[in-house]
This record gives C-alpha cells, sequence and structure tokens, in this order.
C-alpha cells in the first residue's frame, strides 16, 4: 500500500528528532561530500583493481586440489563486512589442514587475496580522487547510525535514500542544512507521524495507489493535501507531508511529472513543490538507490559461492563471478554515484549547505 511508505519515511525520520548534534552532523557530512565527489573517470581504477584480485584468486585456485580443506566461510567477519559496499568480506577463510599450510604459498596467497577483498572499495575510492575516497569513508562511518535508527524491516538503503530526500527537502525549504534546522524538521516528522489527522491522507494516498490514476484521480488527492489542517504549532507539517507524498506519487506510482505538476497547480499547491528542482531530487534519490543495490547484490554473489561444496569448483566460481558481475557491479556503482552526485548537486544548487 502507498500509505505504508508515507507511514515509513515519517515514522522513520520522526526517530532523528532526539538525535544528537554530532550524529546529525555527520549525516551533513555525508551529504556535503556526496555533493563534491565531482566528474572522475572511475573505469580504469576499477579494471586495474579487478585484475589484481583476479590474478590472485587464479593463485588460489590453480594451487587448489580437491584434497585441500580450503573452506570459504560465512562466519562473523563476513558476516560484518556486508556493512562495506559488498566486497569488504574476506572470502575465503584461512586454511585449515595442516599439510596444507605448511606448503606456505598457499596460505600466503590466500591471505592476499583475503586483504585484498577487505580493502577493495577503499582502494578504488582512494585511486579515483581524494572527494570520493572522504566520501566512501563517511558513508562507512554512517552505517551503523544509519541502521539503529530503522524500524524493525527497514534496510539500510532505504534508510539512507529517505535521510537523503529529507535534507534535500530541508535544503530547498529551509535554504539550509544544519543540525538545528535538521531536527525541527525531523521534530515534525514524528508530531505528523503521531497525529490522528494523517491517517485522512493515508486513506486518500491509497485510493490513488488503486485508482485508474487519471488526471482527476490525482486532483482528487492534491486536493486532500490542500486541505490537510496539521496539528497545532507544527509549522512545517504541511512542507514534509507535500515533499513525501509528491515523492511516493512521482517515484512509487510513476504518475508523470507534467501529470503532478498541472494537477497541483489546479489544486493550489505552491510551485515550489512541484518544480524542476524537486523532480531532480526525486530522480537523483531513485539513481542512488538502484546503484547501491546493484553494488548490495554483490553480497547475494559471494554467499552463492559459499554454498558451494566443492573447494575446487568454489574457487573457480569465485574467479569467473570476480571478472563478471562483480567486477561489473563495482563499475555500475561508481559511475552512477557520479551521475546521480551531478543530478542532486543541480536540484540544491540554490541553496544554502550548512
Amino acid at each position: 500500500m502507498a500509505s505504508t511508505d508515507l507511514m515509513t519515511y515519517l515514522n522513520y525520520m520522526a526517530t532523528w528528532d532526539s538525535e544528537s548534534d554530532e550524529n546529525i552532523g555527520n549525516i551533513i557530512t555525508e551529504q556535503n561530500l556526496f555533493l563534491q565527489v565531482d566528474d572522475y573517470d572511475s573505469d580504469r581504477v576499477v579494471n586495474d583493481e579487478f585484475n589484481t584480485l583476479y590474478d590472485l584468486a587464479c593463485e588460489v585456485r590453480n594451487l587448489t586440489i580437491a584434497a585441500d580443506a580450503t573452506q570459504i566461510a560465512a562466519d562473523a567477519a563476513a558476516i560484518a563486512a556486508i556493512w562495506s559496499f559488498g566486497l569488504g568480506m574476506a572470502a575465503f577463510a584461512a586454511l585449515e589442514a595442516a599439510e596444507i599450510i605448511e606448503k606456505k604459498v598457499i596460505s600466503d596467497k590466500s591471505k592476499k587475496l583475503n586483504n585484498k577483498l577487505t580493502t577493495v572499495d577503499t582502494d578504488i575510492s582512494a585511486n579515483i580522487n581524494d572527494n570520493v575516497k572522504n566520501y566512501v569513508a563517511k558513508y562507512k562511518l554512517n552505517n551503523n547510525l544509519i541502521a539503529s535508527k530503522a524500524p524493525v524491516g527497514l534496510d539500510t538503503r532505504t534508510c539512507r535514500a529517505y535521510l537523503m530526500q529529507f535534507t534535500a527537502e530541508v535544503q530547498r525549504k529551509a535554504g539550509k542544512l544544519d543540525a538545528p534546522t535538521f531536527k525541527q524538521y525531523a521534530e515534525s516528522a514524528r508530531l505528523l507521524f503521531n497525529c490522528d489527522e494523517i491517517n485522512g491522507v493515508y486513506d486518500a494516498l491509497d485510493e490513488l495507489n488503486m485508482s485508474a490514476k487519471t488526471d482527476a484521480d490525482v486532483k482528487k488527492f492534491m486536493n486532500v493535501l490542500v486541505g490537510f489542517q496539521p496539528p497545532e504549532g507544527v509549522v512545517i507539517a504541511k512542507d514534509i507531508l507535500m515533499g513525501a507524498s509528491i515523492t511516493i506519487m512521482f517515484r512509487k506510482l510513476k504518475i508523470a511529472n507534467e501529470t503532478i505538476r498541472t494537477m497541483a497547480r489546479e489544486a493550489g499547491i505552491p510551485v515550489e513543490e512541484v518544480n524542476t528542482s524537486a523532480f531532480q531530487a526525486m530522480d537523483a534519490v531513485g539513481k542512488f538507490v538502484t546503484v547501491v543495490a546493484v553494488v548490495i547484490s554483490v553480497v547475494d554473489i559471494i554467499f552463492n559461492i559459499l554454498d558451494i561444496v566443492n573447494v575446487v569448483e568454489q574457487c573457480n566460481k569465485m574467479c569467473d563471478e570476480l571478472q563478471g558481475p562483480i567486477k561489473q557491479s563495482y563499475l555500475d556503482y561508481f559511475n552512477g554515484i557520479k551521475e546521480a552526485s551531478k543530478q542532486y548537486k543541480a536540484a540544491i544548487t540554490p541553496s544554502k549547505i550548512g
């Protein structure tokens, strides 16, 4: 149901109104760094790093025989490393059989591969430019904070997308982004989430979702937004509700931006709610979510390898996947981040970043 998206968004953002200024500052810093990644050519760097990974994986493969006790294990360290982009996990466990360990050469090769797999995302970003390196570092540092605020069942990728949409809204509406302003908007999200009046908007959004989404259907929902009366004292509640609802119409319900813009104008909704920058921000967040999903899919690829019992087949599969879908995921990720950053920056350029 479309109302679930609005409810979940408000619920998540509501958790930030009592957060420390320091932690909110970390989120703002990540967003600022995202805006500063600049234009770059990442393909050469990604290809070079994966050539190294492939060579190391092939060395382990070529020195592995069926009798070896080489085992790729989904241990606690590997699970924890999912907080990294995907490859930041030691895929090849330490060699266990004493007779193999004594050979040293296989153990050494495996150790080198483990180390490279653990740092590849950091190595790639550092070799692109300092801005990308700093963004990746802050992104990873903020993962635990972002996830800790999430309701049960809400993944980190969605949480970060909510934050990106929220900070863009704050900047576009308030003209600045700092901890006090962020918390003011988050408090309004909490009051909205807890008020009875919001139920009418939930119902209208679900009705729109189930409709044919004609101009009349869209305008009917717009009229509900215009008529919404927030709780007394919640000054910016309507700003938050308008932005979140229109984002859901555009991204989830797939209603054309021109239809949204026209029906909003006819309903008397302020033009800034549906101007070009508003849709640019929505598009940019959508692109960001897509590229993060691509690189997170690396985790599934790794776990499929972990499920293979035969160690020779396991090693062969790792080599194939490193040169195929895993490398492509990283190529897509870094190119996608660059494009999403450009569009996001264009959407909020008139605003002052605090």
